[in-house]
Order: C-alpha cells, then structure tokens, then sequence
C-alpha cells in the first residue's frame, strides 16, 4: 500500500522521471543525431549525384562510357534533366559506332534515339540543331523504315544552319533510301566539296544512275577508278562503266572493260555476268548463258546472273 507521503512523489513533475534534465538534454541529442543522419540521408539519395559540367569534362575528353554512365546517374534523379537526356543520346550514339557486338550495339542507338527524342523538348532552340545532327544519323542507322526521320532530323540541322563534315554525306545517303535522289546529288557533291573521298565519288555515280544520267555516272565511275588504290572498289567501276558502254552500244570498249577485270580475277561473276548482257545484246545467246553460268559458278547467289538463266 502506498502511503500519503510517498504519494507526492509519484505525481509531482519535479520528481518524473522524464523531468530530469539529464533525460531532457539526451533526448535532444538523440533528435539531434536522428535529424543529422536523416539529413545525410536524403542528400545522399537525391544529391549525390554527377554535375552537368562533369559530363563535359568527359566528353571534351573523349570518355564517351563515363558521360553515358553519369548522365544515367543524373537522369535516375531527375529524368527530365534536358543537358542530361542530350549528353546520354550523345554518348549513346558514339558508344553504338565504336560497338563491336550488333546486339549490343543496338542497345545503345535504341537509347539514344529515346534519350535524344526527350531532350528535344526541354533544351532552348539553340541547342536543337546539333540534337537533329546526331538523332538523324541514329535514325539513318536504323535502316530503310526510319530513313523519313532520318531525312527530317538531318534537314532541320541543314536549314538551321548546322555544319559537321558528315552532315552532307548523311543527308545525301538517307535521301537515296528515300528516292530523292536530286537532294542525294546535291548533297554528295557538296560533301565531296569538303571532303572528296573514293567510296562518295562511287555512291555519287550510283546516284546519277538512278536518276537515268548514265553521262554523269560514267563520269564519276572514271574518276572513282582513278582516285582509288582499292582494286576492288577499281573492278566495280570497271562493271559499271562495262554496263553502260553495252547500252551506249560501244561493245569492243564493254568487252575490254569486262576482260581487264577477268584478267585480274578470273572468277568475277559480275565480269561474267557483263559478257554474258554484252553477248545477249549482240544475238549470241548461246556465249550469254555460258557466260552466265560461270557467273552462277563462282557466286551461287547472284541475282542478275540467275534470274536470266530463269528465262
């Protein structure tokens, strides 16, 4: 039993024990610590994180994995961080060309493509120009069925006055896939200005020939074979030069075409397949089918050969 005098201790606050001071001053430190830890914490979480300027240190250093691995780390904190979401397309892109593996090479222009396509919307116009440089060639490297996004992107860097030294080749290469071939001549030409090569000066004759200017392709098929040291790039002209001259109706400048390859590699279908048009055109049916079968003989799958021996 609790006695009167000993009541008063119970229920007086001096004498609680959660009136001490000793008790008060710790649970202030505890909240103290708690709050500091909480605070660590959270800045921790959504703080500590890469700077922006981070990613250009990367970049201006050619570190192309780095600013991909760090602008993920930034867009995991703030998804829709437009500097971030463009230094991940960026990087992605250029991870994707150095790519050794397709598969996984195309796990980098697919997110490329998607990071490229978010920044679009949350940078200044100013900066939209250099974004359609590389989504359109990231769309171009997605082949035929992308080749209208390809054309639309590179064509808003070209008009916004954008210039890299592969933008007039791309834009050439992704119109070609889209059948205007007038904007692909002009293009190549331009880029053939800045940066003549001998695989552009072979696509640009290709181009003339699908325009039906076989005077232009020709031209650039001669030049081509000139300018190059490839002698397999050198025998292609030679077939494709051997193809026009047996329109033009020159046979013995065809045939000495087609010959200069075979002299140099005896199993050329494509030679073989030329003498065999050559032959055909003349009459000679019978030289053309032993022409073609040679053809069929050193390359089981060539199409030209095979669809005329079909008939």
């Amino acid at each position: 039993m609790i006695r009167r005098r000993d009541r008063k201790f119970l229920l007086t606050g001096r004498r609680s024990f959660f009136s001490s001071g000793a008790v008060i001053a710790v649970c202030v430190i505890a909240f103290a610590v708690i709050s500091i830890v909480s605070i660590a914490f959270v800045r921790k979480a959504y703080f500590n994180v890469p700077s922006i300027s981070s990613l250009y240190s990367d970049w201006n250093a050619g570190s192309y994995g780095a600013v991909y691995e760090h602008s993920g780390q930034i867009l995991d904190k703030h998804p829709l961080d437009g500097a971030a979401l463009a230094m991940h397309g960026f990087s992605g892109y250029y991870l994707f060309t150095e790519q050794t593996d397709p598969s996984v090479g195309q796990v980098y222009l697919s997110s490329s493509i998607n990071s490229l396509r978010n920044a679009w919307y949350r940078v200044s116009d100013s900066e939209k120009p250099q974004i359609a440089y590389v989504l359109g060639k990231a769309y171009y490297q997605r082949g035929y069925y992308y080749a209208d996004l390809s054309m639309k992107y590179l064509d808003y860097a070209y008009k916004a006055g954008f210039r890299n030294d592969d933008l007039a080749e791309f834009r050439g290469l992704a119109a070609s896939l889209v059948g205007d071939y007038q904007t692909s001549v002009a293009a190549f030409t331009e880029a053939l200005s800045s940066k003549p090569s001998d695989l552009l000066l072979f696509t640009l004759a290709k181009t003339y020939l699908k325009l039906n200017d076989a005077g232009k392709a020709k031209q650039y098929f001669y030049e081509t074979g000139r300018m190059t040291q490839d002698e397999l790039l050198q025998f292609k002209c030679k077939f494709e030069i051997g193809q026009i001259l047996v329109a033009e109706g020159k046979y013995d400048e065809a045939l000495s075409e087609f010959n200069t390859i075979l002299e140099k590699t005896p199993n050329s279908a494509d030679a073989h397949y030329g003498l065999g048009v050559l032959y055909e055109t003349q009459g000679d049916l019978i030289k053309a089918r032993a022409e073609w079968r040679k053809a069929v003989k050193a390359d089981p799958v060539h199409a030209g050969a095979r669809l005329k021996l079909e008939k």
